[in-house]
């Protein structure tokens, strides 16, 4: 079982890497910027996740959004590293050619669709972490996303016997 300051450590490493990629995402919008900072903080927080329903069996138990926010970043996590990492995408602007009316989108750094996804390796699908994905990740602003990681691991914390006291 790991020491509760690693499970801070991996806690703090995955807030700053939010923060790295906040701070990406508002000065110019870079795609391979944002690709690194969110595989990072899917990295800690998916390790994190992993070592709580290890070592914590009440963590199991919890209920809520969390558990499949969580399974829904190892599904997009596992993609990412044992594939290539195209799991982001730059949305909305000016793009040609354009028809009239039209209508300008705020560019955004968004999940992928999971067509667009690289494959499993086989034998390694996850059928019920591509629903969850599909479900809380695909098409919405990568930033919104781990905002809402953050404020699952934020309430474990916050929970009476968690291991992230």
């Amino acid at each position: 079982m790991s020491t509760p300051p690693l499970y801070r450590l991996a806690l703090t490493a995955f807030q700053d890497a939010r923060a790295r990629l906040d701070e990406n995402l508002a000065d110019v919008l870079d795609p391979g910027k944002a690709l690194i900072s969110t595989m990072e903080a899917a990295y800690w927080a998916n390790a994190l996740d992993l070592r709580l329903r290890r070592d914590d069996p009440s963590y199991l138990q919890l209920t809520g959004d969390g558990p499949e926010l969580m399974r829904a970043l190892r599904f997009v996590r596992n993609r990412a590293a044992h594939q290539l990492p195209l799991v982001v995408e730059e949305t909305g602007g000016l793009r040609l050619p354009f028809t009239l009316p039209a209508t300008i989108l705020p560019v955004l750094i968004c999940w992928v669709d999971t067509e667009s996804l690289p494959p499993a390796d086989r034998g390694h699908e996850d059928p019920k972490g591509e629903a969850c994905y599909v479900k809380w990740f695909e098409g919405c602003e990568v930033s919104g996303v781990l905002k809402d990681v953050g404020r699952w691991l934020s309430t474990e914390q916050s929970r009476p016997g968690s291991l992230l006291n």
